[in-house]
């Protein structure tokens, strides 16, 4: 996904700097629970195929819970939350432009 990117939001990073094992492993076991927990609202088939209008929020939830596990402190869930009610904005207007099939009666 964008482990430089979710490590630029949480400011641990800046642009042609190598991530530290740390930081890069933190990061990386991340991404698959944030997936997870965000399935019922936008289902992510691969991790590194995650759709544009997607990918920013979930970067900046795998920031959130990335930055707890850096701080040793608890996730800020009214954080998640609002990152949630963002996903489920994006996933209701996702707009498909295929061709409506109608059933005639």
């Amino acid at each position: 996904m964008g482990d430089q990117c979710q490590a630029a939001i949480l400011g641990i990073s800046v642009a042609g700097e190598a991530l530290g094992s740390v930081e890069y492993t933190t990061i990386d076991g991340n991404i698959d629970p944030v997936l997870a927990e965000i399935e019922g609202i936008a289902y992510i088939g691969d991790r590194d195929d995650i759709p544009d209008r997607y990918f920013q929020t979930i970067a900046r939830m795998v920031a959130v819970h990335s930055a707890a596990k850096f701080s040793n402190s608890p996730v800020d869930l009214a954080v998640v939350q609002q990152h949630e009610t963002r996903l489920r904005y994006l996933a209701a207007n996702a707009v498909t432009h295929e061709p409506l099939k109608t059933e005639y009666f």
